[in-house]
């Protein structure tokens, strides 16, 4: 199940996702803490399946189809139809956290999750993903209120701070725990009869 939500996600989640702002941080009420929270909701529609060849062709809302090959992990196939919709769920959310001058650096630590829909719902799968870290502040944009951050492998991330959120307490240099997490959510819903 977890190639057909990475190969849903590609059709239908990641397009959807670029061009996107980066995300705006919102304070918690707790000092140092900031949160943000960014969820797409999709349908794609079942155009075509071959259960012995285990294809599925899907047609998001912009008329784009995509054909997948469903790996052995996929089970219940047959219980698909055409006209049936698929609805994904893809939530990403980023939690950080203002770590004082010696505080301990986090090496990062993951979790996947995952799981599927018994024979008495309707077909449906869901993975989640998560990550913390300690991150190192690299610039601040105070004018349009962006932080960029870099994380342990080197990659360079950016982010808005909302209104509420001190950016006058914070400097170049500065270290963050930055918890991220992604959620994907896969269901299936019955063409209804005409």
């Amino acid at each position: 199940m977890k190639k057909l939500l990475v190969a849903v996600a590609a059709l239908l989640v990641v397009p959807a996702a670029y061009g996107q702002a980066p995300v705006e941080m919102k304070a918690t009420g707790t000092p140092g803490k900031a949160t943000a929270e960014r969820t797409v909701h999709l349908t794609a529609t079942i155009k075509a399946i071959d259960v012995p060849g285990r294809t599925i062709t899907l047609q998001n809302k912009a008329g784009e189809t995509e054909t997948f090959k469903a790996g052995p992990e996929i089970q219940r196939l047959e219980d698909l139809a055409v006209g049936d919709t698929v609805v994904i769920d893809y939530v990403q959310g980023l939690a950080l956290e203002f770590q004082p001058a010696g505080s301990a650096t986090v090496a990062p630590t993951g979790v996947v999750t995952g799981g599927r829909a018994d024979k008495s719902q309707a077909p449906g799968a869901a993975a989640s993903a998560g990550v913390q870290a300690t991150v190192t502040v690299t610039a601040i944009d105070t004018v349009k209120r962006l932080v960029s951050f870099q994380g342990p492998g080197g990659n360079v991330y950016q982010v808005k701070a909302g209104p509420k959120i001190h950016l006058e307490k914070l400097k170049v240099g500065d270290h963050l725990l930055a918890t991220y997490v992604e959620a994907l959510a896969i269901k299936v819903e019955k063409a209804t009869k005409k």
